[in-house]
């Protein structure tokens, strides 16, 4: 059976990534809610809500739906996300959560002590490759990950704590999701002139030391994210934007490419789709979610210490 959606939220990022797919799910759009009124009427018109609230406390409500999304400022996902989970509605947002880890702790206990399922769409959790990465690396084959090389960009919010805590948090949680939880951190923030970043060096708890480079000279475009995790023997794994090459030493390669551009590229290539599916399934009970709010604590507490760490080196706020 269908579950009922209602769905907090008619911006910018919605429009782009969540409301295009949700037609594709196994799902009713009930209802859908913004303050400004002709925003959400213009979504309900594109992708088919069925009613229109400028009231999210009403439209829950009313509709009693099977659960909800609040997508939106990290303030407005923490203000209206606690009383969704108040009123015992399982619930999406986007990454991160809120603005600080405190908060998230604070949003995950709402949702155990609901008994909800409270899922953070970070979706590179959910993209085709790493997928396909983390099963590598559950193989005995591979071995234990003994070091690791992330590489990503996009410092393009004037703040460094906006730029970490909204656009790093992606290759942070990556990190984590693969390799495990961490133990220390030491960075060198790079401070040359009209260029931003910094290099950070953790140590995860199984001993495996990692690296994550950071500046905003990536192109974007073509070099959104990079990684590459070394195991046992020889064994290592090579991602590029989005593609997938497993190096065996005596074996081929096994190779995964991203395909040529199409229109639903970046919901599905990049994780946007199976983001929302992993939500939807544990809604009905039917899988494990792979990105519950209290498993992204430790995210947050990561990204909060780089500030701290990149501010001691000598950034600015």
């Amino acid at each position: 059976m269908a579950l009922r959606i209602a769905y907090i939220g008619a911006g910018g990022f919605s429009s782009r990534f969540i409301h295009p797919q949700l037609g594709r799910h196994d799902v009713e759009l009930a209802a859908i809610c913004d303050l400004v009124e002709e925003k959400a009427r213009r979504a309900a018109a594109w992708h088919g809500f069925e009613r229109v609230y400028i009231d999210f406390r009403e439209m829950l409500q009313r509709e009693e739906p099977d659960a909800a999304f609040c997508v939106g400022p990290q303030a407005m996902q923490y203000e209206v996300g606690l009383q969704v989970l108040g009123m015992g509605f399982p619930l999406y947002v986007q990454k991160p959560a809120v603005n600080s880890s405190g908060q998230v702790r604070e949003m995950a206990e709402a949702a155990e002590e609901a008994g909800v399922v409270c899922h953070v769409g970070f979706n590179l959790r959910s993209a085709p490759a790493v997928r396909r990465a983390a099963e590598i690396l559950a193989t005995g084959e591979f071995g234990a990950p003994s070091l690791a090389v992330f590489r990503y960009g996009l410092m393009t919010r004037p703040v460094w704590r906006d730029a970490i805590l909204d656009q790093h948090v992606h290759p942070i949680d990556l990190l984590l999701h693969l390799l495990g939880d961490w133990e220390s951190v030491r960075v060198t923030p790079i401070l040359q002139q009209d260029t931003r970043g910094y290099v950070a060096t953790i140590t995860l708890q199984s001993g495996c030391v990692a690296s994550l480079n950071t500046t905003r000279e990536m192109d974007s475009s073509d070099e959104f994210i990079y990684f590459e995790i070394s195991g046992r023997d020889g064994h290592a794994l090579f991602s590029h934007d989005g593609d997938l090459r497993y190096h065996r030493p005596e074996a081929d390669d096994v190779c995964m490419q991203r395909g040529t551009w199409n229109p639903q590229r970046l919901i599905d290539w990049w994780g946007y789709f199976d983001d929302v599916a992993s939500f939807l399934a544990a809604v009905r009970g039917d899988a494990e979610d792979i990105s519950p709010i209290a498993d992204t604590i430790r995210t947050m507490e990561l990204a909060e210490t780089i500030i701290d760490r990149c501010h001691e080196g000598g950034a600015p706020e």
